[in-house]
């Protein structure tokens, strides 16, 4: 079965919606023995490059994210044979040209879609964010799917992988955090695949108004553009501070790590899989209200919209943190027992499921 997956990626606009709809490529071509393609406007991108890089084809888009790409997106479906249309964007995409390439026998899948193009859906997959209830639903025929189960991440960070390497059969267990030992990384800080707005070098300087010496860990991602800005925030921390840009397995350094100051977005969901205590800094008032729900949960603390949040403010979170062993140590698991990290395996399951009936 062919399976077109419509995503993008760039710099400005980050490598989340890539990174979730590669680890559901994964899962659908290595479980199920699906042929998983991609649509994406720009192919010379550096969203187009991590596909490609993770072994999938790109299909050039030709239109701008102003532009409805319905008529491009079924022509492509159609001359690929596709059985199955992912969708997972936020653009001018509509939901006539969804309910057109439905109309044609196509099954469609949206991910995480605030707009009424969800409507036009088969299958409609959320994390718990309290947004999802808010939305109209009138007119949709399809199945929704939104919980803690249904967050898309690659298989490195599943919980059965923390177990196996840790021995212990629940990676939120204190057996398991014990078998963890001491972690080398006081705070690791990571603010998604590329990072247009500088959080980075803002999280480094507050970082600076903590006395205590820290071993900081940054990780950016392979769309940072901002290198010479993060050099010079690095040459003036008095903190030890290690860079890694685009690691191989940024899971294994995450569970090296007593705590995290993040951008929310997959970031933050995979810091809870692996069971990290996570201060998040949000670049918008939505994402602000989506990492309400970990902060609910005692899984996270949202600390506020970037822009708004101070030096000081960012300073504090993190004090109080690293200052409180005991309250990172329950942040962890609960964390760890909300995100087993399987939901790309799940969505998978789902989808061709309903393809076979």
């Amino acid at each position: 079965m062919t399976i077109l997956i419509r995503c993008d990626g760039s710099t400005a606009l980050g490598l989340g919606h890539v990174s979730r709809c590669l680890a559901l490529a994964a899962e659908l071509g290595d479980a199920h023995g699906c042929d998983v393609r991609f649509a994406m406007r720009d192919p010379e991108g550096a969203g187009a490059a991590v596909v490609r890089a993770g072994g999938y084809a790109v299909d050039p888009i030709a239109v701008d994210e102003w532009t409805d790409d319905g008529g491009a997106l079924h022509r492509l479906a159609t001359s690929r044979s596709a059985r199955a249309l992912i969708v997972d964007v936020r653009d001018a995409l509509s939901r006539a040209s969804l309910d057109a390439i439905r109309a044609s026998g196509v099954l469609i899948v949206t991910i995480d879609d605030g707009s009424d193009r969800r409507l036009a859906s088969d299958l409609t997959f959320y994390p718990p964010v309290p947004q999802v209830d808010e939305m109209d639903w009138a007119g949709f025929t399809g199945r929704r799917f939104a919980g803690w189960e249904w967050i898309l991440l690659r298989r490195e960070f599943a919980s059965d992988a923390v177990a196996r390497a840790s021995g212990a059969s629940d990676p939120g267990s204190a057996e398991s955090l014990a078998q963890q030992g001491s972690p080398a990384i006081d705070i690791l800080l990571t603010m998604g695949g590329s990072d247009p707005a500088g959080m980075t070098e803002f999280a480094l300087g507050a970082l600076e108004l903590l006395s205590m010496p820290l071993a900081i860990h940054v990780v950016v991602g392979p769309a940072f553009s901002r290198t010479c800005e993060l050099i010079d925030a690095v040459a003036r921390s008095k903190h030890a501070v290690q860079v890694s840009h685009a690691p191989a397995s940024v899971a294994t350094l995450m569970r090296a790590s007593r705590m995290a100051v993040a951008s929310f977005g997959i970031t933050a969901y995979e810091l809870a899989a692996c069971g990290v205590p996570a201060a998040h800094l949000c670049l918008t008032d939505d994402h602000a209200r989506s990492s309400s729900a970990l902060d609910r949960e005692g899984a996270a603390l949202t600390v506020g919209v970037f822009g708004r949040v101070t030096p000081e403010q960012l300073a504090g979170a993190v004090s109080h943190l690293m200052g409180h062993a005991g309250v990172r140590a329950e942040m962890a698991r609960r964390a760890a027992r909300l995100v087993d990290g399987r939901g790309a395996r799940r969505t998978a399951d789902e989808i061709v499921r309903a393809l076979r009936q």
